[in-house]
């Protein structure tokens, strides 16, 4: 919805969805499972790339909008801090494992 206000059109951003949270979650809790049962690796790197391809098509919105250097800021970050989280909640599934 686009609203008018001194000549600028915006439009309405729409709220971070508790299921969207609730799917990043999921796949953090996924990661978290491999390291714990001690998963082969391609199982571990395909819940990390399901996860890369959720983040882009749920913030393809946002994505779309932005060029050149923008756009590939935005990509470093998401995608290093996806990275990030999806081995440290492997390494905790790995560290939880052998206190079990």
């Amino acid at each position: 919805m686009a609203h008018a206000h001194a000549g600028v059109m915006r439009t309405r951003r729409r709220p971070y969805s508790f299921a969207n949270a609730a799917t990043e979650l999921g796949f953090a809790l996924a990661a978290f499972g491999c390291g714990l049962f001690d998963a082969p690796v391609w199982v571990t790197a395909l819940a990390m790339i399901s996860m890369l391809a959720y983040w882009t098509v749920t913030r393809s919105s946002v994505l779309n909008r932005l060029r050149g250097a923008t756009w590939a800021t935005v990509m470093t970050v998401g995608v290093v801090a996806i990275i990030a989280i999806q081995a440290g909640a492997y390494w905790l599934g790995l560290v939880a494992g052998g206190l079990i």
